[in-house]
């Protein structure tokens, strides 16, 4: 009796299944041209136009398991598309019902969910348990960043990257996904960038570095939103074959992670010592971003890259931007690429032929540049130039920050960065008289860096100055000294025992210099 009874609640649940009064309607307006017969009983027939008033998403319980004398029904998502008085489901994911006539961005990215990421969510589901450990993973790396200091504090450059989100951005995603977007600039040499799952738009100092207008950057944008929206990285999780877990993944990470924190502290002191964080940064820019990318799906086929920079393009001509920006940043990644004969995380799983086939249908590159944009990134010009020369890429950093200098907007470190390129590249009585003045400009902006001394001292010698070069050793030894008491009191046993033998040896050379000069 009790099972004819519990077969008969199934029977009658199964027959009152309706929309939950929750459901989440999406209003907005776009028009389109049906590419199939639509609705009960084909009343809208193909080709022929419709307005799209708004999108209702919903979900329901259509499937009922009897398990020990209980029943349960799993929840679905359901989408409808409302059509004037008309609520017609989208039901069929192999099928794209629409050809969308898009005036506004906005439109652009309400037209990709519809074609392309609901028909996969009907058939997958929104996966909430699979998103939500993605934005963990997220949230966990970008804590970690935060906490190497290897983030660029620049305030006004964050403020002008939102100002460009906020024309790029959808307004709200309609399938039901939360979405909100918060900028994090990196500072890394890796030209990159990317949209991470819990909203956060990554982009390194050496992207943008690379670039030169504010097209450039908004094109780059818009690349890595279209990603996020058309919902890349959750299609890319599903198709891989295993996954670490949580804790032992993060377990991985830990020494490098400690590892790179320490050596970022080093280099952000004002006695900033080259070399000393090099390849801790090289490792937390490199190799750990590279294995968390590809955990979040983030390493994307050639399909959806095309996909993501058609869009970006449409973004371009929607807000008035040289739609050639797209291909324009691409060509700029491509050219330093060549110069530096090393490949580059944005497009790891490239060969060279398939980016000249993005670049090739993204338009035509310019050449043209923009001061003003320039001087708007250029702390991260700086950045950028600093570790190019920890690489010991000379040439690469000399441009840099050659760079700021020519648009007024330079640092004391890119006056030194341009000192030490010279004094490695150069040989000449204008290029030391050059490296002299670059160090006075230096000083007067921070005269308690130590890097100014020994350019100081390699210049003065090279012009043949002994004095000047015995007076400048003698400061040296003096700001060695005091390197070293402000070491012990502001920073941890690793980076003091660095700090003491880099301090031991040059003041050992120091003193030697001395010694030679004196009997020269």
């Amino acid at each position: 009796m009790k099972k004819a009874s519990l077969l008969i609640s199934v029977c009658l649940l199964i027959a009152c299944i309706v929309p939950d009064v929750s459901a989440q309607v999406y209003e907005f307006g776009l028009d389109a041209r049906l590419l199939t017969n639509f609705g009960e009983k084909n009343k809208y027939r193909k080709g022929e136009k419709v307005h799209i008033d708004g999108l209702l998403h919903d979900v329901i319980a259509d499937k009922v398991t009897l398990h020990e004398g209980s029943f349960s029904a799993a929840p679905t998502d359901a989408y409808y598309a409302i059509i004037g008085n008309d609520t017609i489901e989208l039901q069929r994911p192999d099928v794209t019902y629409f050809d969308f006539d898009c005036k506004s961005v906005d439109e652009l990215w309400n037209a990709a969910i519809i074609n392309t990421v609901i028909p996969v969510l009907i058939k997958k589901g929104t996966q909430t348990e699979l998103r939500g450990e993605l934005e963990q993973d997220a949230l966990d790396y970008i804590y970690r960043v935060q906490q190497q200091g290897l983030e660029l504090n620049d305030p006004y450059l964050e403020s002008y990257i939102y100002s460009l989100v906020c024309k790029i951005a959808p307004t709200t995603l309609i399938d039901g996904r939360p979405f909100s977007i918060n900028v994090l600039i990196q500072e890394s040499p890796e030209m990159n960038a990317g949209m991470y799952p819990n909203g956060t738009l990554v982009i390194n100092t050496g992207m943008l570095a690379a670039l030169h207008t504010e097209d450039e950057l908004v094109a780059i944008l818009s690349h890595e939103i279209a990603h996020f929206v058309l919902d890349h990285s959750i299609q890319n999780i599903n198709e891989a074959i295993t996954r670490q877990k949580r804790a032992e993944f993060w377990t991985s990470m830990a020494t490098a992670m400690t590892a790179a924190a320490e050596v970022a502290v080093a280099s952000k002191s004002q006695y900033y010592i080259p070399g000393v964080a090099t390849v801790g940064v090289a490792l937390a820019s490199t190799a750990i971003a590279q294995q968390v990318n590809a955990r979040l799906g983030m390493e994307y086929n050639n399909e959806q890259e095309l996909e993501a920079d058609a869009l970006a393009k449409q973004v371009l001509q929607k807000l008035g931007y040289n739609e050639n920006g797209l291909a324009t940043a691409l060509n700029r990644v491509r050219n330093i690429m060549n110069k530096e004969r090393e490949k580059t995380m944005y497009f790891a799983s490239y060969t060279h032929p398939s980016l000249m086939k993005r670049i090739s249908l993204s338009g035509r590159p310019y050449s043209n540049v923009d001061a003003t944009f320039e001087k708007m990134v250029s702390f991260a010009v700086t950045s950028t130039a600093r570790m190019k020369y920890l690489f010991r890429r000379f040439n690469q950093s000399l441009d840099y920050s050659t760079q700021n200098i020519e648009n007024g907007v330079a640092t004391s470190d890119d006056y030194i960065l341009r000192a030490c390129c010279l004094l490695n590249t150069k040989n000449d009585k204008a290029s030391n008289t050059e490296v002299k003045q670059l160090i006075l400009k230096a000083k007067e902006l921070t005269p308690s860096n130590i890097n100014l001394y020994r350019s100081d001292i390699i210049a003065s010698l090279r012009l043949g100055d002994k004095q000047e070069a015995l007076s400048l050793l003698q400061q040296y030894i003096e700001k060695m000294d005091g390197l070293m008491e402000s070491s012990v009191k502001t920073m941890s046993q690793d980076i003091i025992n660095s700090h003491y033998q880099y301090i031991s040896s040059n003041k050992e050379w120091a003193n030697n210099m001395i010694c030679k000069l004196k009997g020269l």
